[in-house]
């Protein structure tokens, strides 16, 4: 046996890592959408059934015929459409019930069956016998019929010889065929409401950001029918007397037909009208920078690493001793002190001094410096953006700013005068900065997720001077000598990646591959000197900067279940942000306190604040509640003693940002109030 299968899109990516356990990311996933290549030769139809059902991850089941050897070739098919045509080679047929499960089946074929003029009651009873179908034939059923059949399905000449005399045929419950007229089919015909929920024809506007992957913009006038897939998949389960309509405003269906239709297209929805899955994803963008820097030249003052080569002493000669010990003395030479140069430090046996003294300190000092430094600065986490997407639907994550320029216009009045006009340009704004697509897909009855991305990354990299033109502008100039102009347009650099993976729920991937290459050369000079020629190049100093930007997205997807994966999630992200806030508040503590300053009094978040409790009074025997103290100043509140609201139990639920009232002072049975327990009532 041979076969060979290949997808229809081969996914490529730049680079891709997956962090963390799990299957291949590239591995063969079952998809509904699969297209195939399929080349068997004198294989079983059960061996083809096995494979198609590894492929596509539908479910498939064979009642008859699987022994029957097949022989086909197919190229750039859907699996569903290799499946019908296997099984017809195999004279089999192929249904599909309303739970989503397809049956292969063998019919019983109708050979060599002719009639003439024979009564269509007696024709269909004998289709029905031979086929062992329950079938139901309407008294209104009459007339006679003439027919040749060979080698047909009893199921399709059935139908066809009903819909020739100008009959129907319905399957009712349990697999009963109803044979009858269309008018009383009509009759008995139910119409039926069904309010979908989730499901809903995508609109006209898509508020996306626009980019070249997704535009929100106007669809195209088109009927919700034409768009709203789950229609046309409900109308190729209606009868040939049903009909359906849509309520757009309502999102509501109404179905009339039989009532064995109604019951299959309700399982229908009750299986597609079910809350989505909601996808969400984590990204981060890592920024890594290296820099190769070229030193070359005389550099004064320069203190980095650097080999240097020391010149010998000029000898200075001054007629006196700076030291003021020996007066005057031609031809001194002296030392860094002032004093004078030993004779035993100049060569001996002359009387001449020397030019040069080398290995001495010399007095005016230049050094020549090569250096080389590989500078490899920190990761820097630039944007951390987080979203929330439905199961296969887009979302867009956009970073940057948008840059707009002018461009002027001059326009020569009738007067001959010049007027300036100054507009907003044809292809402004540009965007720059960071650009992702996300289209998650959650593959049914797993945990992993089918990813599609496209990162793209903007910037502007121009190289026009700062005081023409803003960064990243280059600057043109136009017209004649005497009269020129400039212009300044931004030049951008862009780096786009498109690939497919798949993930486990929790799983991070790593894109990489967006680089961005910087050069820069700098040159610095003593005046005058730098000037003279072959000499001047020992007064200049050139530093030629080379770097090198990468950027890498992490992305972890999470698949949401419901409102308990959601509110999870949250909870995590606000306890997260309150560690990062109180580490924060804790190194600048810490800095006040090392500079010597006063620690600021900052309130930290401990909880919801505890509630005034009321301190019992006793007079004569009777307890009456008191004045509210805080705690500390009377017993202090326990945890176990507040509702999840904060609120005491028995009381009313506080309302945000109402203020607490104190209760007033209880009443004596005499009406007296009775004074806090420790205060001074009135006197007499």
């Amino acid at each position: 046996m041979k076969k060979r299968f290949s997808g229809a899109l081969a996914r490529v990516c730049y680079l891709l890592l997956i962090i963390g356990a799990g299957r291949p990311a590239l591995a063969q996933v079952p998809s509904l959408d699969a297209r195939l290549r399929l080349d068997v030769e004198d294989e079983p139809l059960e061996e083809v059934v096995r494979t198609l059902r590894r492929y596509s991850g539908a479910n498939i089941v064979i009642l008859e015929g699987g022994d029957t050897p097949v022989t086909l070739e197919l190229s750039d098919v859907h699996w569903h459409d290799a499946l019908d045509y296997a099984a017809e080679l195999a004279r089999c047929a192929v249904d599909e019930s309303p739970s989503g499960v397809i049956e292969v089946s063998r019919p019983p074929y109708l050979s060599d069956y002719n009639f003439k003029d024979a009564p269509l009651r007696d024709v269909i009873e004998n289709i029905a016998r031979v086929a062992g179908a329950n079938v139901i034939i309407s008294p209104e059923v009459e007339g006679s019929v003439t027919l040749r059949l060979a080698e047909v399905p009893w199921r399709d000449a059935l139908e066809v010889l009903c819909t020739t005399l100008g009959y129907s045929v319905v399957e009712e419950r349990r697999g009963i065929l109803r044979v009858a007229d269309p008018a009383t089919l009509e009759k008995q015909l139910v119409t039926r409401s069904y309010q979908l929920r989730y499901l809903r024809p995508r609109g006209n506007y898509v508020p996306v950001i626009q980019s070249e992957f997704v535009e929100g913009q106007a669809a195209p006038p088109s009927s919700v029918e034409d768009d709203f897939t789950v229609l046309k998949a409900l109308k190729k389960a209606l009868s040939p007397l049903g009909m359906l309509d849509f309520i757009d405003s309502q999102n509501v269906i109404i179905l009339r037909d039989t009532p064995q239709v109604q019951d299959v297209v309700q399982e229908i929805l009750r299986r597609l009208d079910v809350e989505p899955v909601q996808v969400y994803v984590d990204v981060k963008f890592v920024s890594t920078t290296e820099g190769a820097l070229l030193n070359l030249g005389v550099d004064y003052g320069d203190a980095g690493p650097m080999a240097s080569i020391s010149g010998g002493q000029i000898p200075i000669t001054f007629p006196f001793d700076l030291a003021g010990n020996n007066g005057f003395e031609d031809g001194m030479i002296v030392n860094n002190n002032g004093g004078p140069w030993a004779d035993e430090n100049l060569n001996v046996g002359t009387t001449v001094f020397p030019d040069t003294i080398f290995g001495a300190l010399n007095f005016t000092q230049f050094q020549a410096t090569l250096r080389l430094l590989q500078r490899d600065s920190s990761t820097e986490v630039i944007q951390a953006p987080k979203i929330v997407t439905l199961d296969g639907r887009e979302a867009t994550i956009f970073v940057g700013e948008t840059i707009r320029y002018a461009e002027a216009k001059t326009e020569q009045g009738q007067a001959g005068g010049l007027s300036l006009s100054v507009t907003e340009a044809a292809n402004s704004p540009v965007e720059v900065g960071f650009q992702l697509l996300i289209r998650p897909h959650v593959v049914p009855g797993t945990e992993r997720i089918e990813l599609e991305v496209i990162p793209k990354e903007t910037s502007l990299s121009g190289t026009g001077s700062s005081a023409l033109a803003p960064q990243g502008f280059d600057v043109f100039t136009l017209g004649a000598s005497g009269l020129e102009g400039s212009i300044a347009l931004p030049r951008t650099r862009s780096s786009t990646l498109v690939t497919n993976m798949m993930l486990d729920s929790g799983q991070t991937a790593v894109i990489g591959g967006l680089t961005t290459d910087s050069k820069a050369t700098s040159e610095s000079r003593v005046p005058f000197l730098s000037s003279i020629p072959l000499l001047g190049e020992l007064f200049k100093h050139e530093t030629d900067t080379e770097d090198r930007r990468s950027l890498m997205i992490f992305i972890t997807p999470t698949i949401l279940h419901g409102r308990d994966d959601a509110r999870a999630i949250l909870n995590q992200e606000l306890e997260r942000r309150d560690r990062r806030l109180r580490e924060e508040l804790d190194a600048l503590i810490d800095g006040a306190l090392i500079e010597g300053e006063a620690a600021p009094e900052v309130d930290t978040w401990q909880g919801p604040p505890a509630l005034p409790q009321a301190v019992p009074q006793v007079v004569d025997g009777h307890v009456f509640p008191g004045e509210e103290q805080a705690p500390g100043e009377g017993e202090s509140v326990q945890a176990d003693e507040l509702s999840d609201t904060g609120d005491a139990p028995g009381a009313a639920p506080s309302v945000p940002g109402a203020a607490r009232r104190p209760p007033p002072a209880p009443a004596t049975p005499a009406g007296k109030q009775i004074p806090p327990a420790g205060s001074t009532g009135p006197s007499g």
